[in-house]
């Protein structure tokens, strides 16, 4: 073997002319070259895109938290919820930036919890980030593109907003009314009801002097009949009446049981509070005495005067505390009568309270005529007249008003045996079935229309409401622009109610929803001003050429901290500077007997990692070579994987296999290098002696460098991995520390 040649002296290079360019370009190359760190010149850039974001985002969120000019609570407000917004942003920004790099450029493992971290911090992100564009563009859109709020100067009438929404709605309400009587004849349940009807009708139109001598009789009875109910009733009533009185006097009397229960309830728990002190304090005395009488109080083991003070203190807590508990017998024994009797009270105001509730429903209901008609051809006009209001606007008011008069003539016709054809036998002059119901619901849609016209009509109700709104709006100074907005959000309120309560007689949901739209679109349009943020809202989505400009540059500044991170993270590898790696010295990595078993282990995992894409390397346990290995050596490789898993260095695919990071990989041969290094000095020590000159294995690993190299003092691993040398050894290689 050849001498070793020393390294030749580097030759100066020749002075170059513009110094200058080349120190104004030399940042230029140090990034082509890969060497400026894109993180901290990325952070650099964001920092102030940061103030600004904050900036923007508070200028257009202080336009809803400031009240007026000089808020205080407004300004620290936006002051609070830009910065809280802020952070979140940076934060998730930061987070969302270097997972999805990291997703995407393969460096980290695709599992579960990383995918949902990511997941998670996307929604977040998106959160925020909505929040601060939109801010950010009000900033841009009301001040950087000259759009600023308009003020309608010009004095609204709250009367033409009552006219826009109320006048469509009374009219719906009208259709709806009519198609609901429509509904009611054309059902089949109310034809018949009607079609009886008719046919007793006629029935007593052609009637003979014996029949309308049993109608009279009828009617006669009927007479009997409806006095007797009414005298019934008025007892009835009456007894209502008096249970509603006994109900109120009982719910009353339920309260100040309740007050005087919670009064007892406040002094039981203070006494017994204090029993439970005086007790645990009687313990404690009582303890006390114990340690004494043991002698813990250093004074001899005998209950001498600290023990008998304390069985005082302990005697005379417990006397008071018994004392309490005596007085506390009285409020316990008052509190469990006043239950009692509540309980008592509360039973029985159940059938006052349902009497009660008879009577309200007596008072509402209608009395029943008591005088007849006077002769045949009288209940016979009155009854046809009925009839045909019912073909028109049925209600159960004139089914009331048609059934006295309907029920004589029924009754005569049926002893008389001239019922006709078309009147069935269980026929009770009123309708059945589903009409019933229709009738019921037609009701109270015509009480809730009559409360509806005396509020909301633009002749009654309402137009009083508004004539005083416009009354105070004419009043206040013209430079009171409130009094005006204020007077018109009260119209608008009025009107909106009225919309409202209109879905009770007949309006549907979507009606009610386009009228409410309408009466917001009035407002809005006829507003006495309208505030920046209202006008960003709006011109958000009108998506117009100068919103969209402001949208993106909203979006831009407030997504830049995040693109920087991601672009930095994606090409950090191609610019980064990287450790220029030099070919080590080869080691031998077939499997030696001789050697631990962990180095075993790590050369055994060099051989198996198969490289594959995404900078990964695989490694089959089922392999072959894996499976010939000695136990000990294949379990500490699979131990040494396992550990790479549990740090997220490795995983697992659906295969089976294990995917290690070919840094990690690396790592292991360094690992390895670092621990046969003892090993490679001995190999050069042989070989500088010759015994290299006939080849063989030390020839090959034989490295004058190494050999002739200071070595510093071995880690602790690297004591470890190194087996101590034999007695033969013991003196071989460079003694260097």
């Amino acid at each position: 073997m050849s001498a070793v040649t020393p390294p030749a002296r580097p030759v100066a290079e020749p002075q170059r002319r513009f110094p200058r360019l080349r120190a104004l370009l030399a940042p230029l190359r140090t990034l082509w070259a890969g060497e400026i760190d894109l993180g901290r010149v990325g952070m650099a850039v964001t920092l102030p895109v940061l103030v600004w974001v904050f900036y923007t985002t508070s200028s257009g969120m202080i336009d809803i938290m400031q009240k007026e000019p000089g808020d205080i609570v407004g300004i620290a407000g936006t002051f609070v919820a830009t910065t809280a917004i802020l952070v979140m942003l940076a934060s998730t920004s930061w987070s969302l930036g270097a997972d999805l790099a990291a997703l995407i450029a393969r460096r980290r493992m695709a599992r579960e919890r990383m995918l949902v971290k990511t997941l998670v911090t996307a929604g977040v992100f998106i959160f925020v980030f909505s929040i601060s564009a939109f801010f950010s563009f009000t900033y841009y859109y009301n001040n950087i593109f000259k759009l600023s709020s308009r003020k309608i100067t010009a004095e609204l009438q709250p009367m033409e907003l009552a006219a826009e929404v109320i006048l469509p709605a009374t009219k719906a309400i009208g259709a709806a009314f009519e198609a609901s009587s429509a509904k009611i004849v054309a059902d089949p349940s109310f034809k018949a009801y009607l079609a009886p009807l008719d046919g007793l009708i006629d029935t007593a139109r052609s009637a003979g002097p014996a029949l309308r001598e049993a109608i009279r009789k009828s009617q006669e009875a009927q007479q009997a009949v409806i006095a007797r109910a009414a005298q019934q009733a008025a007892a009835e009533l009456e007894s209502a009446r008096a249970a509603s009185r006994q109900y109120e006097e009982a719910k009353a009397e339920m309260a100040a049981l309740e007050r005087s229960v919670a009064d007892l309830d406040a002094i039981i728990k203070s006494k017994q509070d204090e029993i439970a002190a005086l007790a645990a304090a009687a313990r404690q005395e009582e303890q006390l005495a114990v340690d004494a009488e043991h002698g813990l109080d250093n004074k001899g083991a005998a209950c001498g005067p600290n023990c008998l003070g304390h069985r005082e203190k302990a005697r005379d807590a417990t006397r008071r505390a018994n004392t309490i508990r005596q007085t506390l017998a009285g409020p316990t024994n008052e509190r469990a009568s006043a239950l009692k009797k509540r309980d008592a009270l509360a039973a029985q105001s159940i059938a006052l309270r349902q009497k009660a509730e008879f009577a309200a429903a007596a008072a509402r209901r209608p009395e029943p005529k008591a005088e007849a008609a006077v002769d045949l051809d009288a209940t016979l006009r009155d009854l046809t007249a009925l009839r045909d209001q019912l073909r028109v606007e049925p209600t159960w008011a004139k089914v009331r008003e048609a059934k006295p008069l309907c029920e004589p003539i029924l009754t005569a016709a049926r002893q008389s045996n001239a019922l006709p054809a078309s009147v069935p036998r269980d026929f009770s002059c009123e309708p059945q079935g589903a009409a019933r119901d229709l009738l019921s619901a037609r009701d109270e849609i015509i009480a809730a229309r009559a409360a509806f016209d005396q509020k909301c009509g633009l002749e009654t109700g309402l137009r009083d409401e508004i004539n005083a709104i416009v009354a105070r709006i004419r009043a206040a100074p013209a430079s009171d622009r409130a009094a005006m907005a204020n007077g018109f959000n009260a119209a608008k309120t009025l009107v909106d109610a009225c919309v409202v309560s209109g879905k009770a007689i007949g309006l549907s949901e979507d009606e009610v929803r386009e009228l409410l739209k309408k009466s917001d679109a009035y407002l809005r349009a006829h507003s006495s001003e309208r505030n920046k943020f209202e006008l960003a809202r709006e011109a958000f989505w009108s998506f117009t050429p100068d919103s969209t400009m402001a949208i993106g540059v909203a979006m831009a500044q407030d997504a830049f901290l995040f693109i920087m991170k991601f672009l930095s993270e994606i090409f950090k590898r191609g610019y980064e500077a990287r450790e220029r790696r030099q070919f080590m010295t080869p080691v031998d990595l077939t499997d030696d007997e001789d050697e631990p078993v962990e180095m075993r282990a790590m050369k055994a995992m060099l051989r198996m990692a198969r490289p594959v894409h995404g900078d990964m390397s695989e490694i089959d346990l089922d392999a072959a070579a894996i499976v010939d290995l000695p136990g000990n050596v294949r379990d500490n490789l699979v131990a040494i994987l396992n550990r790479l898993v549990r740090d997220e260095i490795a995983h697992v695919d659906r295969k089976g296999h294990y995917m290690v990071d070919n840094v990690t990989i690396s790592q292991v041969e360094s690992r390895l290098f670092a621990a046969l290094k003892p090993r490679a000095l001995r190999a050069a020590r042989y070989a500088l002696e010759g015994s290299a000159a006939g080849g063989g294995p030390r020839a090959y690993y034989a490295d004058t460098v190494l050999a002739n190299a200071r070595r510093r003092r071995p880690s602790a691993l690297e004591r470890y991995l190194t087996p101590e040398a034999g007695p033969a050894e013991s003196g071989a290689g460079p003694a260097s520390v």
